[in-house]
């Protein structure tokens, strides 16, 4: 089994992955409440849970993926009173809303994908194991958790409880006997959704749902739990105590992983603060493989800024992957020789070099630059042998950018031609148009002459050519990684 290292959370260091049950992996990733279109910082969250099952599922792990849906909340409420409608039928109606858009964005099915709604039966049954074990009480109908009997509330957040009740505002409930308790069941308002329960009609409090979908699905311990770094503290914190408050099986997680914020204007994008960019409208205008790339090309743990360096740097990196892959298509000839010999065992260094980043903690970017160091030397090879003789180099490095690289991050996987006319439209279009400028396929052929050029040493028509790339618009940049380009 490939030995991987995680970021834990809960003890802020870098940790070797041992699962409870060797060979068998299980993780549990916070889905979306279903109450509108989720935002492009929504996707990356998804997105990094989707490339944690697609690796640990190629590094040999039988792997139970649960993600869930909120859909009961009171946002929902709100949805519905604002459509004029129910709030179960907000909630599916944007569980397949968010679907599809998972679908857009190429994500794989998880093993099981809970509802709230569907596991109350669950929820009740795992509150009053928690007033059983004296964990929680109950005034008026309401359950609330006691933090005062779980000494080790704050180990995930790394605050201890003199410090979260300093800085948490006056909370107007008479009810708790703690400021910082919170509500496992709460009474319904007229009007909201509500079930029977030994306390009251009513509906669970937020944080439980996980820990009984959790519970029901994977058991009573979770090899890894995947959230935005927000969750930290108080959805994760909340599910530590209610968990192992109920069962007494310590840790409730092994491996607590939390993917960063996407921002915007280096604001945190989120819908209460109006500064978002809808998912839908980012796949639609520049499709999966731009936003894998730009959402997953950065480390998971890293913020991104959302602007168009960001953006310009994603189309770049796909425009150089998916040109190496049609050159490599493109190989003729009948076998490999010369220096193509030394290139397929230089593909299968990078495979491990890039296999060892993606184990180190998913250090993406370590392993798209592994990639990026390869496809330069494929563009050096190809600009000195441009008739090719290099099928098995060729086909060698197709499969590493769809295997090594898509295997994971769902990048490459494409056909090229397709691909790079796609990404032709979308230069055009963010720059209001065509209006007779360069294609990408007339620039690209520019680019591959003034390589060949250099490589020839004939330093004055790589000149000429550099030149006429700028009267027509196109700037060059010349970096270890080859040859960037972008519209004026």
């Amino acid at each position: 089994m490939r030995q991987i290292k995680v970021t834990n959370t809960l003890t802020g260091r870098k940790e070797p992955l041992e699962t409870v049950t060797p060979g068998r992996l299980t993780m549990y990733s916070c889905g979306p409440t279903v109450y509108g279109l989720i935002h492009i910082g929504n996707l990356r969250a998804a997105l990094v849970a989707d490339m944690f099952y697609r690796y640990f599922m190629r590094a040999g792990y039988e792997v139970v993926f649960v993600r869930n849906y909120t859909d009961v909340d009171d946002k929902i409420i709100k949805k519905a009173l604002e459509e004029k409608t129910t709030a179960d039928a907000v909630a599916l109606k944007y569980t397949a809303e968010v679907e599809k858009d998972y679908k857009s964005a190429d994500m794989l099915e998880p093993t099981h994908k809970p509802a709230v709604t569907g596991h109350m039966p669950e929820i009740i049954a795992l509150v009053r194991k928690i007033i059983d074990n004296g964990k929680a009480y109950v005034v008026d109908g309401e359950v609330f958790f006691s933090i005062d009997a779980f000494p080790e509330y704050g180990k995930l957040s790394h605050k201890n409880l003199e410090d979260l009740e300093a800085g948490r505002r006056v909370d107007v409930n008479d009810k708790k006997r703690n400021p910082m308790d919170f509500s496992l069941w709460k009474p319904a308002k007229p009007g909201e959704p509500s079930w029977d329960s030994p306390w009251s009609r009513g509906r669970p409090g937020w944080h439980i749902e996980c820990s009984a979908m959790s519970s029901r699905w994977i058991g009573d311990r979770i090899d890894v739990h995947h959230g935005g770094e927000d969750l930290v503290f108080p959805h994760h914190e909340n599910e530590i105590a209610q968990s192992e408050a109920a069962s007494g099986v310590r840790p409730f997680v092994r491996y607590w992983m939390h993917s960063a914020f996407l921002t915007l204007a280096k604001e945190k994008m989120s819908k209460s603060l109006g500064n978002v960019f809808l998912a839908r409208d980012f796949l639609a205008r520049f499709g999966a493989a731009v936003a894998r790339y730009m959402l997953l090309g950065v480390h998971y743990r890293s913020m991104i800024d959302f602007n168009d360096d960001t953006l310009e740097q994603a189309l770049t990196g796909i425009q150089r992957i998916y040109e190496a892959k049609a050159k490599a298509l493109a190989m003729a000839g009948v076998g490999t020789a010369g220096p193509w010999n030394d290139f397929v065992s230089a593909c299968d260094r990078t495979a491990a070099e890039m296999d060892d980043h993606f184990a180190n903690d998913f250090n993406t970017p370590g392993a798209l630059g592994a990639l990026f160091t390869l496809i330069r030397e494929f563009n050096r090879l190809a600009a000195l042998q441009p008739s090719g003789a290099g099928v098995d180099a060729g086909k060698r490095l197709v499969r590493l950018i769809e295997h090594d690289l898509g295997g994971v991050l769902g990048v490459g996987l494409g056909d090229p031609a397709s691909m790079l006319k796609e990404l032709d439209r979308i230069r055009a279009e963010r720059l209001g148009g065509a209006g007779g400028r360069m294609s990408v396929e007339e620039i690209q052929k520019l680019i591959d002459a003034r390589t060949a050029a250099r490589a020839a040493r004939d330093f004055a028509e790589a000149d000429r050519l550099r030149k006429e790339l700028d009267s027509r618009g196109i700037v060059i940049k010349d970096s270890k990684d080859g040859t960037a380009w972008s519209y004026k």
